[in-house]
């Protein structure tokens, strides 16, 4: 109550009835005060303060412009009237009346000024206590939706790059029946991206599929050679479900998904038939890593691609590779990177061929050379995007520093370039190394 009383005082109703009745009332207390003062008397020699300028000074500085003036018009046109009517209009001090109204019309100013400071002081104010509030709100709902996260993959693998890193180990230790030992970490790795619950890895040989399973998942799962997405999936080799079926299509088929495992050399290695999945998880998005994820699992069931370390002569296997990774970048939105060392100096060949004792999982490395003969390594980093291939630059110099110390600037560093933007300059260098391809030559981005 005292707080909404001392607004009234200080800052004037908000009502403009009130407002305009507050005008006139120290209008007419002014003149009162104006008309019994001394100086409205002939040869008067009593000069006081004047009284009279306090009352359209103070409706100034309380309303503004507008009504500060209003009241000094009323109150020394009101004293001119009381005055031409007691016939003492030639003793009107009009020096006082210009001087009121000049006040008044200041004071008004500054009120108006500071009002509209303050009032885009107050509009900040809104404004930020509404982002506050705001921002309060999100971070609650972004703090649950990571305790939700955080609960919905807890135990879950660690990132994509490191499943397949760790799909890479598990291969490299095994020359045969490969599909064994990696069947059961396929299927939990497709399970934790797609939700699959019961399925099974089968074995492909020659487009036909081996009736036993290599490794299920859950219960009840079993393999029906007549299904038509089972028949489809073997003619298009292509990753089919519910979810990639035209709207005036009808799912007749006992499976849920089927996923081809198909390697670069475009070789269907196996296939992942699976009854149930969460429906929640068959995402568009989830649908596409799934296929992803099966494109580089496959080349770790090939005899041929299961060590990317490649020889000079191998340059088609490399473009191989590189079309692979422009095709994911396209169709599923993963981002993969291309860095090339040059030994410019001609001495450090065997430094260069050390490097690739170092190599991650996933890395495909290609020993070649320059068309002045220069020795060179080009290395594609799948799943890894621009900014991950410059720190594998800069743990790569580090490296060769250790290695070579000073010598270390004879080996030129190009990179890392883009499969999703760099293409263009992927295919220049690629045709510098020796890797030349017809289709590369002769067509768009589209095919690398």
């Amino acid at each position: 109550m005292d707080k909404k009383y001392n607004n009234k005082t200080f800052l004037g109703f908000s009502k403009k009835s009130y407002a305009w009745f507050e005008v006139l009332l120290v209008a007419i207390i002014s003149i009162y005060i104006w008309v019994e003062s001394p100086s409205l008397v002939p040869n008067s020699t009593d000069h006081n303060f004047f009284w009279p300028l306090f009352g359209p000074l103070l409706i100034a500085l309380r309303y503004g412009f507008a009504k500060g003036f209003v009241c000094s018009l009323v109150t020394t046109a009101g004293l001119a009237t009381i005055m031409n009517a007691s016939g003492m209009l030639s003793n009107y001090p009009l020096s006082l009346a210009i001087g009121t109204i000049m006040v008044a019309m200041i004071a008004g100013e500054f009120h108006d000024y500071w009002h509209n400071i303050n009032q885009k002081h107050i509009l900040d104010h809104q404004y930020m206590a509404q982002k506050l509030d705001s921002f309060t709100q999100n971070y609650h709902l972004l703090k649950v939706s990571h305790d939700q996260l955080e609960q919905r993959t807890a135990g879950q693998t660690v990132s994509l790059r490191a499943s397949i890193n760790a799909l890479h180990q598990i291969a490299a230790k095994h020359a045969e029946h490969r599909l064994e030992y990696l069947g059961q970490p396929y299927l939990n790795l497709m399970a934790d991206i797609g939700g699959l619950e019961v399925a099974g890895i089968y074995l492909v040989s020659n487009g036909k599929i081996n009736p036993t399973a290599a490794a299920t998942l859950g219960d009840h799962h079993r393999l029906i050679d007549s299904d038509p997405m089972l028949f489809d999936m073997l003619e298009t080799q292509k990753l089919l479900s519910p979810a990639k079926l035209e709207a005036n299509q009808v799912h007749q088929s006992r499976y849920q998904l089927c996923i081809p495992l198909v390697d670069t050399r475009g070789v269907l290695q196996a296939a992942i038939i699976a009854e149930n999945a969460k429906f929640f998880m068959l995402t568009p998005a989830n649908v596409a890593l799934l296929s992803l994820v099966a494109n580089y699992a496959a080349d770790l069931l090939s005899d041929e691609i299961i060590t990317p370390i490649l020889r000079p002569h191998q340059s088609d296997l490399f473009i191989d590779y590189l079309k692979r990774a422009s095709y994911n970048k396209r169709h599923y939105g993963s981002d993969s990177s291309v860095v090339v060392c040059i030994d410019s100096d001609g001495r450090h060949l065997q430094v260069l061929d050390n490097t690739i004792s170092y190599r991650r999982g996933a890395d495909v490395y290609w020993s070649c050379r320059t068309s002045q003969g220069n020795a060179a390594l080009a290395v594609l980093l799948p799943l890894t995007t621009a900014y991950d291939a410059q720190q594998y630059i800069v743990r790569l110099k580090e490296l060769l520093k250790d290695q070579l110390g000073g010598d270390a600037k004879d080996i030129d560093i190009l990179g890392p370039l883009s499969m999703s933007t760099d293409r263009s300059e992927i295919r220049k260098l690629m045709n510098e190394l020796g890797a030349y391809d017809e289709d590369m030559a002769t067509s768009s981005d589209h095919s690398l």
